[in-house]
């Protein structure tokens, strides 16, 4: 008997030690986005996990063993060895790349001119260079792609160029890009009710809300992740998440699914963003009755298998094998750079179409910026949420997945550039690392485009005549291929070109990046209602254009007022 109770001591005591770590991992989604900085009690160098020695040997040291049950497993400086381990030490399933090839990434390398680039933080201060930020960010890792080629990329500590890392709360974008694509292909209705698809959220608060609302998470939830009170709810997810035996005497809800059944209804949905955990996964439920794939299947036929990646991605799971759509995805650096590259095109890999391009263009339009600022993220002004993705509306439109501890992808249409970054930041909230982080994204940008942002650049002016510019996205829904869809701009002020069926002829003014266009003129051919189409949205943007910038790379970027880019590149 005496036995018995040190084991049922033992399963709690382990139990616990779990519960910890999912609240640490579930709980960062309110941590996201705040503000609750610290004093980092080493710099980057210090709390090099290579250097600290982790889990080096066979055994290793106990002083050096990092166990799933630990209190302090995913806790600062461990979390920068955790980040690129957890398939050795938690249950996953695999996201599969598929039986080809990997895509070949092609590169011309900038290291010292963007290690050079300088910025000035948020909030003021002296300026600070991309090499900097590299340490003062805790970056584990972090690549830009310009023109669809990488021209720059770093590691330190536990990560490689094979190694995987977790990327966190940029799962949740992952899963919201699955279910705007299902939205976009008519197999997901965003106006019906939640019960309607799961109807065993019939009573939970997800209900009688909307696809959409669960997308751009303004659902009204009693849901509390105060880690001071020890009977909040986060307390109670972590526990049904564990993916440990459940000791002796537990009765609550065992997995993500069954938890989402005991969230309770507060205030009205759509009128607020709220930023929880399990919207998340309400959603990953939503996806995988849709479609009757988990969102890690669905991932890997629809996405993964299919943009030429590395290596097999990977979710953690729960007791039942419930894939955490919130937070539990690993992939290397590279890999995550193929996949933004593939929404910057806009839907396209070699030709062939991934995704709808109306799914990437509801994204980039973004949300309900009200509802947003009622959130109350001061680092985040006018921006808004859409499709779990974070959208500045700045004059380039670059948009973002976002994760605690510096997790990113980057994504500036205007300058044709992705980054992405993988980081192990002490503190949690990402307010700890956007004022060296968000310039410094805008920085980049600038220097690739080679000018200044929102005003000319210094030396000649850019070569916008001279040449036939080939059109190669409209407004983030790509071109059709084979379309003829082109501009030339004339030294003497006239415009011409392909419209997509027919030809456009009309005028323009330069007055140093800022650009003016004329109404244009078009022949009357009739064509397929796909190209015309494609034909209107050109002849709606064009004479919105107000400014150009022309990147390192050549290609061309014009920007219309209201929102919407043009991308080209010369024939």
């Amino acid at each position: 008997m005496k036995n018995l109770r040190c084991y049922h001591s033992l399963v709690w005591g382990l139990f616990i030690a779990s519960t910890m770590f999912f609240v640490v991992m579930l709980g960062m989604s309110a941590l996201a986005q705040g503000d609750r900085p610290v004093d980092a009690p080493m710099n980057a160098h210090e709390s090099d996990p290579n250097r600290l020695g982790w889990m080096r040997g066979f055994p290793p040291p106990e002083d050096e063993v990092v166990r799933f049950t630990d209190p302090d497993y995913f806790a600062f400086p461990k979390l920068r060895w955790t980040v690129c381990r957890f398939r050795e030490l938690m249950p996953i399933v695999g996201v599969p790349r598929g039986p080809g090839a990997a895509r070949p990434l092609e590169r011309a390398i900038d290291d010292d001119g963007i290690d050079a680039v300088a910025f000035t933080p948020l909030g003021g201060g002296g300026t600070m260079t991309w090499a900097e930020a590299f340490d003062a960010n805790y970056t584990d890792g972090v690549i830009v792609m310009h023109g669809g080629r990488v021209v720059y990329e770093r590691y330190a500590g536990c990560l490689d160029e094979a190694g995987q890392h977790r990327v966190m709360s940029v799962t949740k974008s992952l899963t919201g890009f699955l279910g705007e694509t299902l939205v976009a292909e008519g197999g997901l209705d965003e106006n019906a009710p939640v019960r309607a698809v799961v109807p065993e959220l019939v009573e939970s608060a997800f209900g009688d809300a909307t696809v959409r609302q669960v997308l751009e998470m303004t659902i009204g939830l009693r849901y509390s992740e105060d880690y001071a009170d020890p009977d909040a709810d986060v307390w109670r997810y972590a526990a049904a998440a564990s993916p440990l035996p459940k000791p002796e005497g537990y009765d609550g809800p065992r997995g993500y699914f069954a938890f989402l059944k005991t969230v309770r209804p507060e205030g009205e949905h759509g009128r607020a963003f709220g930023y929880k955990m399990v919207n998340a996964d309400a959603l990953g439920w939503i996806i995988a009755r849709a479609t009757g794939r988990s969102v890690a299947r669905l991932l890997s036929e629809r996405i993964w298998s299919r943009i030429g990646a590395e290596r097999e991605a990977y979710f953690t799971v729960d007791s039942v094998g419930t894939p955490f759509a919130g937070g539990g995805f690993s992939a290397t650096l590279r890999d995550m750079a193929r996949l933004g590259q593939m929404i910057l095109d806009g839907k396209w890999v070699d030709g062939r179409q991934i995704v709808p391009a109306a799914a990437i263009a509801r994204i980039r339009r973004g949300g309900d910026r009200a509802a947003f600022a009622k959130a109350g993220y001061d680092l985040l002004k006018g921006w808004s949420y859409r499709g779990m993705w974070w959208v500045s509306h700045d004059d380039h439109g670059a948009f973002a997945a976002r994760g605690v501890h510096g997790q990113t992808v980057y994504i500036d249409p205007a300058a044709d550039m992705v980054i992405v970054r993988f980081a192990s930041h002490p503190v949690a909230g990402n307010a700890a690392n956007d004022p060296t982080s968000l310039p410094a994204y805008c920085a980049v940008a600038d220097y690739l485009m080679g000018g200044t942002r929102g005003g000319a650049a210094d030396g000649p002016e850019p070569p916008l005549t001279g040449g036939e510019w080939t059109i190669k996205d409209i407004a983030g829904r790509g071109v059709i291929d084979g379309a003829r869809a082109s501009l030339t701009f004339g030294g003497d002020g006239r415009l011409s070109g392909g419209a997509t069926c027919n030809r456009l002829i009309g005028r323009y003014r330069l007055d140093g990046r800022m650009l003016a266009v004329g109404p244009a003129g078009v022949t009357m051919m009739a064509c397929p209602e796909a190209l015309m189409d494609q034909e209107r949205r050109l002849l709606d943007l064009l004479p919105r254009v107000r400014s150009f910038a022309i990147g390192a790379e050549g290609t061309l970027a014009l920007t219309a007022a209201g929102g919407g880019t043009i991308m080209a590149r010369r024939r």
